[in-house]
Order: C-alpha cells, then sequence, then structure tokens
C-alpha cells in the first residue's frame, strides 16, 4: 500500500501542525503516511502553488494560518476542488475571540519573537546543562526546582523537559551507599521533587539500557533495584518537605506538569 502524503502549510514555522499530526497519527497503528512541511507562506501566490501540487498528489491539506484571508482561500481551494482539510489554527482563534471579546493581530512568528521569556528559556537550558546528574552542586541555590532519584527514573529527560519551560532545573542521583552533596540540604527543601517509580518497570528500563551497552552488569538485578527502592522511600521518611513523583508509565511531560504543581501550585507562569 502506497503512502498517504499529508501537507503541512503555515505562515510560521509550522511545529504546532506537525506535533498535532503526529499526535494524532499514533493512533493508526497502519497508517503509512508521508508528512510534508511549508512554512513561512505568507503570500497567496505560493499558496496557489503548493495546493495545486497537493491536488494532483491527493494529499490532505493542513494548515495553522493566523491571517484570516490564507485560511479561507485556502478552506475555499480545498471545498471547490474536494479535496481533505484540517483548519488547525481557526477553529481555537475563532473561539478565542468569542471568548475574550478582542480581535487577534494575525502576525505570523510572534512565537519567535526574541523577548525576555526567550532569555529566561537560554538562562534555564544553560543552567540546566551545568547541573545535570549531580554536577555544579555549590550552585544548587539558584535552581528553581530540584530533582533527585535513582539512576533511569527520567531525571534527565525531565529536566531538560522544564528548562525548554524556563525553569532552571538541577537532578542529583540518589545512589545506596553514596552520601547526597551537603549542599542540597542547605537550600529550600520545598522546591525537591524526588522521582519514585515501580521497581518492576524500573528493571525493564534498566535491562532496555543494558542491551544496548552490551556490558553484563547488576544493574538490572530485581533483588539490587527493589532494595535501592526501598532505600529511596526511607529516604523520602526522612525529609518529608520533599515532594515526590511517581513517573510509573507517565510520560515526561506529565512528570514535568505534575512536578510544576507541585512546587509552584497556580502560580507558576505558562511559557509559550
Amino acid at each position: 500500500m502506497s503512502s498517504k502524503k499529508i501537507y503541512i502549510i503555515s505562515d510560521a514555522t509550522g511545529q504546532s501542525g506537525l506535533h498535532i499530526l503526529r499526535a494524532a497519527l499514533v493512533q493508526f497503528e497502519h497508517a503509512r503516511t508521508k508528512i510534508m512541511l511549508f512554512h513561512d507562506i505568507d503570500s497567496k501566490a505560493g499558496l496557489v502553488k503548493i495546493l495545486g501540487q497537493a491536488k494532483s498528489e491527493k494529499a490532505l491539506i493542513a494548515y495553522t494560518f493566523v491571517k484570516k484571508d490564507m485560511r479561507d482561500y485556502t478552506s475555499e481551494y480545498c471545498l471547490k476542488n474536494k479535496m481533505f482539510s484540517l483548519d488547525i489554527l481557526g477553529p481555537l482563534i475563532n473561539n478565542l475571540v468569542s471568548f475574550l471579546r478582542l480581535e487577534p493581530l494575525e502576525t505570523p512568528s510572534l512565537l519567535r519573537r526574541v523577548d525576555a521569556r526567550y532569555f529566561k528559556r537560554i538562562d534555564a537550558i544553560e543552567y540546566t546543562l551545568g547541573h545535570d546528574d549531580g554536577r555544579g552542586a555549590e550552585r544548587l541555590r539558584e535552581a528553581d526546582i530540584v530533582i533527585v532519584g535513582l539512576s533511569r527514573t527520567s531525571k534527565t529527560p525531565t529536566s531538560f523537559f522544564l528548562a525548554q519551560e524556563g525553569y532552571k532545573v538541577a537532578n542529583v542521583p540518589i545512589v545506596p551507599g553514596i552520601p547526597l552533596p551537603e549542599e542540597l540540604f542547605e537550600i529550600d527543601q520545598h522546591k525537591i521533587v524526588c522521582l519514585n517509580v515501580d521497581p518492576e518497570v524500573l528493571q525493564k528500563v534498566r535491562l532496555a539500557r543494558l542491551k544496548r551497552s552490551r556490558i553484563e552488569s547488576s544493574y538490572s538485578d530485581f533483588k539490587k533495584i527493589f532494595a535501592e527502592v526501598e532505600y529511596v522511600k526511607d529516604l523520602i521518611k526522612k525529609h518529608r518537605s520533599w515532594k515526590v513523583v511517581d513517573t510509573t508509565n507517565k510520560s515526561i511531560e506529565e512528570t514535568a506538569w505534575e512536578i510544576i504543581h507541585y512546587v509552584f501550585g497556580d502560580d507558576h507562569e505558562e511559557y509559550t
């Protein structure tokens, strides 16, 4: 079966459309599709050329235009030529107009503007890079969030997701028999989050890692893992100010937003 083509057309990067389509396509296990992304399309002349090509290839059109005239033109073209189409931003913008009682700016690429939020993200990413896996303990006070946990509990990927959201994150590994850095206990304990995971799930993750590295080790031994998890539970009992997040079968995104909620409650700023 040949692949079906999907055209994503945008007057900005098109990444929002790409993420939404991928999120939907994973629900179709045997689908064979080829996604083609056309970004920074800001003229009808350029749009017409792409639509004509899509028509000849019987492609689905998914578009994320902030300008109403570009959305309307695309919709009319697809309707006239009996093409499948998906207006990703239009319905959302229209609902926000009704809800906010304001008119949109219709300015493409506003998300890419260099502003204070951009520099905050850069600072957060640089800090997080320098404080991965226990490094830079002397600067833990500067962190917005400090993540602790056993090996392979998603500390690093969660930290970098949070950094992309503008939070300075340090992560510190918990290794039974090795003392945690003294600096960890000198900072505000309420911004420390301990990642926990089911021992059986942790074993599967570690086994997968060992298969890739082809190294013989007790790293994935279940008795050892169970003892490590129990050690963490005892540590949590001693430090009741720490927030605990169970990462079992959770995505990085779910874990990250749970951490934000625990540390900042409803007062955190959404970075867009």
